[in-house]
């Protein structure tokens, strides 16, 4: 699912600009985006990007290098592996230091879970020199030796698309690349399913099982200098959809002089980019993939000198984050968001606006430095009320018990939409505050939106259709795509007997959900097909004509999108739509989404709170 949130012109852009510059893609210790609770030095120790232990743990003839010095990713000394014995088992840290690289939350967005030990068990060695074929039961992965360099990342003719601009000087060390994208025998082989971000994530941690071989996800500087370099020793180089460990546009994913870049919040749960001809060329094309989507190949490098780049985590300790537990009873104040005195909720690894937010279970709050209470509804809304002004409602959902994704209702430049994630905080005093209130009053007194509902059987007296939704045959809803370099936008159609969601892409009409449709609380948006096929989403309007949703669905999950008004007539529809593709309302009775037909991928992702044995009141 192609997926960005950027409007052509006006405050998105400069907004996106500000949130990646100086962070994008460079690997020293203590980026603010890439380190995360866990992500302390040990004594003497000296980091890059992470965990870093004192004199490293070395095996014979295992790791050596400049005094032992840890990476992040999994305890490679910096500096190199020479002799035969290979990485130490585990990577295990030093005195002082943490075992196994990252620590739980070590990255942005808590997705890498690093527990103490390594990342993974069996000892990892160097590649041979010069070319070389693994194999892996019957099947064969052929690797080509890339020499490290210097090039310029990006395109450099005259026909180069938005999201693609040159950045010169940027340096790769030594590594092999598959010749082609990983063959179906080859995940045969160690019992995975090619399809999304974290599948190819997986084949690289069982093959690095099975070959001793540290694989790993390319990354887009390291394809890019392989395509333009030795082209003629690579395969598959045709535009095709193709994995990124992460990237982003050009300008956000590095910049001049950069070394084995990564691009923003490496290992984060966000939206990557894939390697796709889009309008450009076939090795510079870049459009945006939503990491639960399916669709993109896989192809694998393994670094020649260290176990991972800098930054890199090792792909057995990235995983698709997962809510332990399941969902939680409905109630007036969802447990999960109690941080205490010891931690608080901040921005995540991609948003816009600043989420700064610490609560106690008696109600009492601090967001961006204003004192207030909170309480929640049907475990889809959180609503900060301050001691004094306007309250603010924010559509959420948890993805595991670190991170989420919220919407707001604030207004485009007041509120926040994107990731959030849980961190740890010292030296901040709860507030006194007077008259504190319980969760069912609080949500009493905000009105009739925040009444708790059996989400599990929503009684039809509930369902109602949000006004605020509806457009005309004149008008539509529209996501303007082009500033952020991508080829896609998105339009809605929004009539009282039909609900259409499409993505079009290049005159190419998509449709993601389409058929009748009903809201709950002005804040939940169910959409069934006449086939049975049902899309889900989270919602907010504001005040400054700005319609944002938030994804169930699988391919998305917690994917947000922001649309604006547009005249069909006279709407400043982007160069990119072909033809009347953008400005024609969307046909009506219109087969349902492919995603219908691709099994769970294809699914909503909602699950209802159940109600309290006292029941939903």
């Amino acid at each position: 699912m192609r997926s960005f949130s950027l409007k052509s012109t006006g405050p998105i852009v400069s907004v996106l600009a500000a949130l990646y510059a100086g962070t994008a893609c460079t690997n020293q210790a203590g980026i603010d985006a890439s380190r995360g609770s866990g992500g302390q030095l040990g004594t003497g120790g000296s980091a890059t990007g992470g965990v870093s232990a004192t004199g490293g743990t070395q095996n014979s003839g295992g790791i050596s290098g400049n005094g032992g010095v840890a990476s992040s990713g999994g305890g490679t000394a910096k500096g190199g592996i020479s002799g035969s014995g290979g990485v130490a088992s585990g990577g295990s840290a030093g005195s002082g230091g943490t075992a196994g690289g990252t620590a739980k939350g070590g990255t942005a967005g808590g997705t890498a879970k690093a527990g103490a030990g390594g990342t993974t068990s069996v000892p990892l060695v160097p590649p041979p020199t010069g070319d070389f074929t693994d194999k892996v039961g019957s099947a064969s992965v052929d690797m080509i030796a890339i020499p490290g360099g210097t090039f310029t990342l990006g395109c450099e003719t005259d026909t180069c698309d938005t999201d693609t601009s040159p950045v010169q000087n940027i340096t790769v060390s030594s590594y092999h690349i598959m010749k082609s994208h990983a063959a179906k025998a080859v995940w045969s082989a160690v019992g995975r399913t090619e399809g999304t971000w974290y599948d190819c994530l997986a084949l690289a941690c069982e093959l690095g099982k099975q070959t001793g071989h540290a694989y790993r996800m390319m990354t887009e500087a390291e394809f890019e200098y392989a395509a333009k370099k030795y082209l003629d020793k690579l395969s598959q180089v045709d535009g095709t959809e193709e994995w990124a460990f992460n990237s982003w546009e050009t300008k956000y994913s590095c910049k001049a002089g950069d070394v084995d870049p990564l691009g923003p919040t490496p290992a984060s749960h966000t939206q990557k980019t894939r390697r796709d001809k889009a309008t450009g060329d076939k090795i510079t094309g870049r459009l945006i993939r939503s990491i639960d989507g399916i669709g993109p190949s896989c192809r694998l490098t393994i670094s020649d000198t260290t176990q991972y780049p800098p930054g890199y985590v090792s792909p057995c300790d990235i995983h698709q984050p997962v809510l332990v537990g399941g969902e939680p009873e409905n109630s007036y104040r969802d447990p999960r968001w109690v941080t205490g005195d010891s931690n608080k909720w901040t921005t995540g690894s991609i948003a816009i606006g600043k989420f700064d937010l610490q609560t106690w279970d008696d109600g009492t709050a601090i967001m961006n430095g204003k004192n207030g209470q909170w309480f929640t509804s049907n475990n889809i809304a959180f609503v900060f009320v301050p001691s004094s002004g306007a309250s603010v409602k924010y559509p959420y959902m948890f993805l595991d018990d670190t991170q989420g994704s919220v919407i707001s209702d604030a207004g485009f430049m007041n509120g926040f939409i994107g990731r959030f994630q849980k961190t740890t905080v010292t030296g901040v005093a709860k507030p006194t505050l007077a008259a504190l209130k319980s969760g069912s009053d609080l949500a009493a007194a905000a009105g009739a939106d925040y009444a708790m509902i059996d989400m599990q059987n929503i009684p039809e007296s509930a369902k109602k259709q949000d006004p605020r939704l509806l457009d005309t045959t004149s008008d539509c809803w529209f996501q303007n795509n082009q500033s952020a370099g991508g080829t896609h936008n998105y339009r809605k159609d929004i009539d009282a007997d039909e609900f259409r969601f499409a993505v079009i892409d290049k005159g190419q009409i998509v449709m993601l959900a389409n058929g009748k449709w009903w809201t709950v609380n002005n804040t939940f948006l169910h959409v069934q097909h006449s086939d049975g096929y049902v899309a889900e989403y989270l919602y907010a309007l504001t005040s400054d004509g700005y319609f944002f949703h938030d994804s169930y669905m699988a391919y998305e999950r917690a994917d947000f999108r922001m649309f604006q008004k547009y005249d069909n007539a006279t709407g400043s529809f982007p160069a990119t739509c072909i033809n009347d593709s953008c400005t024609k309302e969307l046909a009506k009775g219109a087969a349902s989404s492919l995603y219908s037909k691709q099994g769970d991928t294809g699914k909503s992702t909602f699950t209802p709170a159940p109600c309290p044995a006292s029941g939903c009141k």
